[in-house]
């Protein structure tokens, strides 16, 4: 199954329409999810799937608003209200869902991420937000598709119908800028954000998490084992460096050994497809057939997308190998993304350290310096950690204090050993 551009559909969406194909269609939206006296009772596991649901929803609401009120470009105004209030209306669906079955949500609203991502797109633009809300759109989706399979409540189930085609359509930013009227995410296209952009926003985010936690755990280090400034300072600025050099040279490395392994099994599969058209095409029917698709629907699938060789290299090294071209970035780019995002890190208690020395002195022993370099950290930390619920799903506030209760210990841990070392 290919796009319009001649891209060929992740599994996934294949599965999700295989599935939407056999569902009778239904109005997105309905209001009514169930008639009067026909309601199933939800499991316990159906209850914290769909609340999990109308997080998610309400959450996109939020962000797609908060990025309307920050972008400048009149159409991904207006696109991203449009989206904002698709969210809503999906949210909405859940509620009521939930609110026939006798279950309540919590009146509070989740504004964190929508919060976190209007700022970044202030600081750094519009385009790596959008990239961001991407992924987050994207967890949404396979919690649905995940979904298919394991809700039990048939209400459940046929508001999973109507609102999946509206899901995949968001995953789905092809001919945007041909569209100004639709209803899908303006992502790199309306804001000329190209190439890796959610791969690099994860990686900016640990970068300066690795930088400022080892950097700070030095800084505390040496600040609980000597009370002379500079050795503090050479201490701290030591540590950004290393961190920074490490890491852009690690990750210079990996991707490129990455990249080459990639590029061996992909020369591989090309010459089997050259050598023996017929077997993998026969492959490539089997593992969509395995997919749930009939034969004859596998078959038509694999016939188009086998009428371009590159598209076919793609499909069959994703499908057969699990390999995806768009995962695999440049070496150089991920390394300068790396090194700079650790120094950036890494300067921020560095800077924090400066700033105490400048309002404190050297009062305390150095230790008021010590205290408000720890105060801006575990600010930055609690922001980083909000960042990191964009990837792992788990909401802003918890990521942001379980990030900065790490950096508590290893500040904690590291000026203890100082302090030992002083005392000695």
């Amino acid at each position: 199954m290919r796009t319009r551009r001649g891209r060929s559909l992740p599994s996934s969406v294949v599965m999700a329409a295989t599935y939407l194909k056999s569902s009778p269609k239904v109005d997105p939206y309905h209001s009514q999810v169930a008639a009067p006296g026909t309601v199933q009772p939800l499991s316990d596991s159906d209850v914290k799937s769909l609340r999990s649901n109308w997080a998610g929803e309400a959450r996109m609401a939020s962000v797609y608003w908060s990025l309307a009120e920050v972008a400048s470009n009149p159409r991904a105004q207006a696109r991203l209200k449009a989206l904002s209030e698709t969210e809503r209306r999906h949210a909405q669906a859940w509620a009521e869902l939930l609110a026939s079955c006798g279950v309540k949500v919590s009146e509070r609203r989740p504004y964190v991420t929508a919060r976190v991502l209007a700022m970044l797109a202030r600081v750094v633009g519009i385009g790596p937000a959008l990239a961001l809300a991407g992924v987050a759109e994207g967890q949404v989706l396979r919690a649905y598709l995940s979904q298919v399979a394991t809700v039990s409540n048939q209400q459940a189930q046929g508001v999973l119908r109507r609102l999946l085609p509206e899901e995949l359509d968001h995953q789905s930013p092809d001919d945007v800028a041909a569209r100004p009227d639709d209803t899908r995410p303006p992502v790199a296209a309306d804001e000329e954000w190209h190439g890796g952009g959610a791969e690099s926003i994860r990686n900016v985010i640990y970068g300066v998490n690795d930088g400022l936690t080892a950097t700070l755990g030095v800084l505390a280090g040496v600040g609980g084992a000597s009370v002379d400034a500079r050795v503090v300072l050479i201490g701290g600025l030591s540590a950004m460096v290393a961190s920074g050099v490490s890491m852009a040279g690690g990750a210079y490395l990996a991707t490129k050994s990455q990249r080459e392994v990639f590029e061996g099994q992909l020369a591989r599969e090309a010459a089997e497809i050259e050598a023996m058209p017929e077997l993998e095409k026969a492959e490539l029917i089997d593992i969509y057939r395995s997919k749930g698709l009939t034969a004859d629907e596998a078959r038509t699938i694999v016939n188009r997308i086998t009428q371009d060789k590159k598209v076919w290299l793609e499909t069959q090294a994703r499908e057969e190998l699990g390999l995806d071209a768009s995962q695999f970035e440049n070496p150089g780019r991920e390394g300068v993304v790396a090194g700079v995002s650790t120094l950036v890190g890494g300067a921020i208690p560095v800077a924090g350290y400066l700033l105490g020395r400048l309002f404190v002195g050297s009062s305390l022993s150095g230790i008021g310096s010590l205290a408000v370099a720890f105060v801006i950290c575990g600010v930055f930390l609690f922001l980083i950690g909000s960042a990191r619920s964009f990837f792992t799903g788990k909401g802003g506030v918890r990521s942001g204090l379980e990030m900065l209760g790490v950096g508590i210990v290893v500040a904690a841990l590291t000026y203890g050993v100082g302090v030992l070392f002083r005392a000695s």
